[in-house]
C-alpha cells in the first residue's frame, strides 16, 4: 500500500512528465523535474553535465505512446512498480528519450530491484552519454548490484574527463560508489585503478586513506592521510584524518602534529574537537580538559564546550562536575532559544538534557531526573522519555506510578506498541513479579502476534517457569519467522543440553547459532556446555576457556569452573569460583552449582 503522500508525488511527476512528452516533439527542452530520493542512491534533478544537453528526439506524441506514460503513471500509483518500470523502460527505448530512461530508475529503484534500476540507467547512459547524473547512477547501482567488472575503468575514464574543478568531485564520486561493495579489500583495489591518473592530487589521496581505513588496512590509511596533509598542509580536513587513522597505531606521534596544527591554525574548531575525543580515548583525561579549558578561553560563546566539558566530567566519574556544566549548557540553550537565537545542538537531540538524566539516576536523585523527562515534549523524543519515567518510578519502588505512565500512552505503531509491553514487563521482573511479567508478554503476543522480540522474551520467561514444552514451542515459532535469530536457536539448544535432552539436536542448534554469530561469546558458552553434557571435557573447556576470555561474566565462569572441577582441576576452578563471589556474593547459579557438586570455596 503505498501512503497518500507518496501518490501525490507520483501524481505530480506523472503529470509534470505527461506534458512534457506532449511538447518534446516540437520543444527539443529540457525536462524540469522535482528529483527523486530512494535509501542509499539519488537521482537528482538535472544533474550535472559535460557539454550541452542532448538533444531530445523528434517523436510524435501518438496515441499509443500517451496511452503508455499515463499506464506507467497509474501502474507506479497503484504499487505496480515493476509495470511501471518495464513500460517507462520500453518507452525509453522506443522514443530513445533518456527522460523515460531516467524514470524507469526511480520506479525500479522505489521497488528495490537494483537489476532492473542497473538496467534502466544503463539505457539512460546509452541515451545520453553526456549527462554526468545517469553516468554516476549507472556506477552506484553497478557496485550496489555487486556488477564489479569494468568498474575501475569506468571510474578512472569518468575522472579523466571532468575538467580540473571537478576532479575532486569526481574522485569523492568514486570512493562514494565503491562504498557500496560490501568487500571493502576489493573495493580499494578498485579506487586505486580509478585513481592511476590523479594519485598526487590531495582528495586521491583522502578518498584512498578512508576507503583504506574502511577496509581495515591501518597502516595505508594513515601514510594516504600524511600524504594528503603534505600535498596540502593547511588543510583541516586530512589533519583530521591524519589523527582518526592514526590515533591506535601512534597515538603519541599524531597528537603531537594535531597539536602543532592547531597551533598554527587556531580556528581549526572541529579539529579541537577530535583531538579531545582522541585523548579521551588514550585515557588523557586531564589533556582533553586542558584542551577543551583552552577552547572555552578562545571563544567564550562557543557554550557547546560547556557540553562537551560535562560529557567528559562524566565519562570520568565526576557526576557533580558533569552536571555543573551541563546545566549552565543547558540554560544557555534555554536563553537563546527563548530569544529566539540559532541553538546549535550536538549530534543527538536532547543530549545535554539526557546526559543530565543520566546523572540524577547515578546519584539516586530520581525526582530531579524525572522531571528532567517531563520537559520532553518533542513528539519523536517524548516517546522513549516516557518509558524512561516508567522505569525510573519503578527503581523508586513505586511500582502502580511506573505502570500508569505506561498505561497512558498511546502507541502509534507496532514498535512503539512491543517497547511498552516490553518494558512494562522488565519492570515486573525486576520486581520478582514473574507470573505479571508473563501474563504482559502473553497478551502482547495476542495483539502483536508473531513479533519474535517478544516471543523470545516470553520462551525466556516460561524456561524460567520451567515451562519448557510452552518455551520451545515459541522459540521453534521466533526460528520460523526470523530464521536468522542466533540466539532463540542458542535459548533452545542450551536449554536441553542443560537437561541433557535430544543432545545431538541440541549441538545442531548451537552449531547453526554459532554460524550465525562465531564470535558471541554467550554462545560459544553454550557451545563449552553442550560438549560438557556428551561427556566431552576437553572440547568442552576450549570453548569455554575462549567464551570467558572474550566476556568474562559470571555465568560463563561458572559453567567453566564446573568443566575444570570437573577435569581434576579443583583449584583453577575455587579460584574462578572465588571471583564470582567476590563480585556478586547473592549470585544464585553459583550457590546451586557448589551445593550440586558438594564443593566449597
Amino acid at each position: 500500500m503505498l501512503s497518500n503522500t507518496y501518490r501525490r508525488k507520483l501524481a505530480a511527476l506523472g503529470l509534470g512528465l505527461l506534458a512534457s512528452t506532449m511538447a518534446f516533439a516540437q520543444s527539443g527542452g529540457e525536462e524540469p523535474s522535482d528529483g527523486f530520493l530512494v535509501p542509499g542512491l539519488s537521482v537528482s534533478p538535472q544533474g550535472p553535465r559535460t557539454g550541452a544537453p542532448k538533444a531530445l528526439p523528434q517523436v510524435e506524441l501518438t496515441g499509443e505512446i500517451l496511452f503508455q506514460v499515463l499506464a506507467s503513471e497509474v501502474a507506479a500509483q497503484r504499487g505496480a512498480l515493476s509495470a511501471a518500470t518495464g513500460t517507462s523502460l520500453e518507452l525509453a527505448r522506443f522514443t530513445r528519450d533518456p527522460r523515460l530512461a531516467r524514470r524507469a530508475v526511480e520506479f525500479a529503484l522505489t521497488s528495490g530491484d537494483l537489476v532492473r534500476a542497473l538496467d534502466a540507467a544503463q539505457v539512460w547512459v546509452e541515451l545520453d552519454p553526456a549527462d554526468v547524473e545517469a553516468r554516476q547512477t549507472s556506477l552506484s547501482l553497478a557496485a550496489a548490484a555487486g556488477r564489479i567488472e569494468g568498474l575501475g575503468a569506468a571510474l578512472r575514464s569518468r575522472i579523466a574527463t571532468a575538467s580540473a574543478a571537478e576532479k575532486p568531485a569526481a574522485i569523492v564520486e568514486a570512493r562514494r560508489v565503491l562504498g557500496r561493495l560490501e568487500d571493502r579489500r576489493r573495493a580499494l583495489d578498485i579506487l586505486d585503478e580509478a585513481l592511476t591518473d590523479v594519485r598526487e592530487l590531495p582528495e586521491a589521496r583522502m578518498a584512498l586513506a578512508r576507503a583504506a581505513a574502511a577496509a581495515n588496512d591501518a597502516p595505508r590509511a594513515l601514510r594516504e592521510a600524511r600524504a594528503a596533509q603534505a600535498a596540502q598542509p593547511d588543510s583541516e580536513a586530512a589533519a583530521a584524518l591524519v589523527l582518526q587513522t592514526g590515533i591506535e597505531s601512534e597515538p603519541d606521534k599524531v597528537i603531537a602534529a594535531t597539536r602543532a596544527f592547531i597551533a598554527s591554525h587556531p580556528k581549526a574548531r572541529e579539529l579541537r574537537v577530535l583531538l579531545v575525543r582522541a585523548l579521551a580515548q588514550v585515557q588523557d583525561v586531564d589533556g582533553a580538559r586542558a584542551e577543551l579549558d583552552s577552547m572555552s578561553r578562545a571563544n567564550p560563546e562557543d557554550f557547546e564546550v560547556l557540553y562537551m566539558q560535562g560529557a567528559l566530567a562524566y565519562q570520568t566519574g565526576q557526576l557533580d562536575d558533569a552536571e555543573k556544566y551541563l546545566k549552565q549548557y543547558s540554560a544557555i540553550e534555554d536563553q537563546r532559544a527563548a530569544a529566539g537565537q540559532p541553538v546549535p545542538t550536538p549530534p543527538e537531540g536532547n543530549a545535554a538534557l539526557l546526559l543530565r538524566v543520566q546523572v540524577a539516576e547515578e546519584q539516586k536523585r530520581y525526582d530531579d531526573a524525572y522531571e528532567l523527562l517531563q520537559g520532553i515534549q518533542d513528539p519523536a523524543a517524548a516517546f522513549p522519555a516516557r518509558l524512561r519515567q516508567a522505569v525510573i518510578r519503578a527503581k523508586q519502588g513505586r511500582l502502580d506510578d511506573a505502570r500508569k505512565v505506561l498505561a497512558i500512552l498511546d502507541p502509534r505503531d507496532t514498535r512503539e506498541g512491543v517497547q511498552v509491553a516490553m518494558t512494562e514487563s522488565q519492570i515486573l521482573r525486576d520486581a520478582n513479579k514473574m507470573d505479571e511479567a508473563t501474563k504482559v508478554l502473553a497478551d502482547a503476543n495476542t495483539k502483536y502476534p508473531d513479533n519474535p522480540v517478544i516471543m523470545y522474551d516470553l520462551a525466556m520467561l516460561n524456561e524460567r517457569e520451567g515451562k519448557i514444552a510452552e518455551m520451545e514451542t515459541l522459540l521453534r515459532r521466533v526460528i520460523a519467522v526470523k530464521p536468522d535469530h542466533a540466539h532463540a536457536y542458542n535459548a533452545l539448544g542450551y536449554s536441553l543440553a542443560d537437561r541433557k535432552l535430544r543432545l545431538p539436536e541440541a549441538k545442531a542448534l548451537v552449531e547453526r547459532a554459532l554460524n550465525l554469530q562465531p564470535d558471541d561469546a554467550f554462545i560459544i558458552d553454550s557451545m563449552g556446555w553442550v560438549y560438557y553434557r556428551m561427556g566431552d571435557n576437553a572440547r568442552a573447556l576450549s570453548y569455554l576457556e575462549r567464551a570467558y576470555s572474550l566476556r568474562p561474566d559470571a555465568e560463563i565462569a561458572i559453567h567453566l569452573g564446573e568443566v575444570l572441577w570437573a577435569s581434576g582441576q579443583q583449584d583453577k576452578a575455587r579460584q574462578l569460583w572465588r571471583d564470582v563471589s567476590q563480585k556478586d556474593p547473592g549470585n544464585e547459579a553459583l550457590r546451586t552449582t557448589l551445593a550440586r557438586l558438594e564443593a566449597t570455596l
